[in-house]
């Protein structure tokens, strides 16, 4: 109780802080200003947070593999996730515009050192073009009504190198991301294009003044370089690429709290955006509920978010909401909310299924005494799962009654 009072604390003071439609929210573009470089990016889906922690920290997860968000902050983050995911966002972003995106991210049984991560991203925005005098337009013969539309698919890969008990490892990642621009030919011809770009990153997670018990890490340094590539149009703008080194710190094992700082830069070698850092908080208040909040400064763009995770039997429900200088002080304006499915409790129960058919099977064969048979059924139950007693006694009831039909077959040809 005492933790959940801390956190409820922390989040509504950095709530009040920032404003509730008072002077505070009204003056806060004259305390971060306006960058002269913004607006020069191509395919800024790709500097929207598509939902999960990575949204809920205000991007403070350079350093972090909480869940499926690893995706789009660093792609080395994929050997560090605890299990696989599978996720739906849907993000109500500014302007009648939406976000959606299905994530999956991959932990193979066989090699816990590989991660595996794949995400689509697809941005949604209605447009309506009007007049000097209030009134729909016509463009090009046609009326200037349709949709601007930008998709973002990426896979992700990852090593973890050196793990062992008492070290994290260092995994190295990389990521590969195609995107298209749709824009309807009535709004303006031309402007449609593609784009190919990836992601490098490197993560590291060591224990260092500890001052509690447990397995995992309470330091995690990332660094990464994201969007390095292009867009395939004549006269293309750059894409929003930056670097950006991660730092995330666990004082008690119920709360962690990250650190980013990015460095923006065009490839082009036009003057690029200002430097912007992130500051996160996660906090683990039950073993069912998790709340998280961030905070990123950036010229001109500041971001406030606050979420929470409730985790049901074999999914997580996830929201989050989001304040910055964009946005209205209302519940639905910059609110998101996610489903992800816990695809290792998935499989177990599935496995669980085949089990039992296949120890189910077993025991057919072995009442109509086709021992070999039944014998290869208990193997293979046990070997999906060791813990099933019953096919380990069967098998050794089945392989007894083998031999006994080989001793006698032996004493009846002497």
């Amino acid at each position: 109780m005492k933790r959940l009072f801390i956190v409820l604390g922390i989040l509504t003071a950095a709530s009040f802080l920032w404003g509730d439609g008072n002077d505070a929210y009204a003056t806060a573009s004259d305390w971060f200003g306006l960058d002269p470089n913004a607006g020069q990016n191509s395919f800024l889906t790709l500097t929207i947070p598509g939902g999960g922690k990575y949204e809920g920290m205000a991007t403070a997860h350079t350093a972090m593999a909480l869940d499926e968000g690893y995706l789009e902050s660093n792609p080395a983050g994929g050997s560090f996730l605890p299990r696989t995911i599978l996720s739906f966002s849907h993000v109500d972003w500014i302007a009648d515009s939406a976000l959606e995106t299905i994530a999956f991210a991959y932990r193979p049984e066989k090699n816990e050192n590989f991660g595996i991560g794949f995400n689509t991203k697809f941005l949604h925005v209605p447009f309506t073009g009007y007049n000097d005098w209030g009134s729909q337009y016509s463009r090009y013969g046609s009326s200037a009504v349709g949709w601007y539309t930008e998709l973002i698919a990426t896979a992700a890969v990852s090593y973890n190198f050196l793990q062992n008990f008492y070290f994290g490892g260092v995994s190295v990642g990389a990521s590969l991301k195609a995107g298209y621009r749709g824009v309807s030919a009535s709004l303006e011809p031309g402007q449609s294009a593609m784009s190919l770009m990836g992601d490098f990153g490197v993560m590291t997670r060591f224990n260092f003044l500890k001052t509690y018990a447990a397995r995992d890490m309470n330091w995690g340094v990332g660094a990464t370089i994201k969007n390095l590539g292009a867009e395939f149009i004549e006269n293309p703008d750059p894409l929003p690429t930056y670097a950006s080194l991660g730092l995330s710190y666990k004082p008690i094992r119920p709360i962690t709290i990250a650190l980013d700082f990015n460095v923006p830069f065009n490839l082009n070698g036009e003057t690029a955006e200002k430097f912007s850092m992130a500051a996160g908080l996660n906090a683990e208040i039950a073993s069912f509920v998790s709340a998280h909040s961030g905070v990123l400064i950036k010229t001109g763009k500041p971001r406030f978010t606050l979420g929470a995770d409730v985790n049901l039997k074999n999914f997580t429900i996830q929201t989050n909401y989001t304040l910055d200088l964009a946005s209205r002080l209302e519940l639905f304006d910059r609110m998101s909310i996610a489903i992800k499915v816990d695809m290792d409790t998935v499989k177990q129960l599935l496995i669980k299924d085949d089990v039992q058919d296949l120890y189910l099977a077993g025991l057919d064969a072995y009442a109509r005494g086709n021992l070999p048979v039944a014998i290869g059924f208990f193997e293979n139950t046990i070997s999906l799962d060791p813990t099933f007693k019953p096919a380990r006694e069967m098998l050794a009831t089945a392989n007894e009654a083998m031999n006994l039909e080989e001793e006698l077959r032996n004493t009846l040809t002497n």
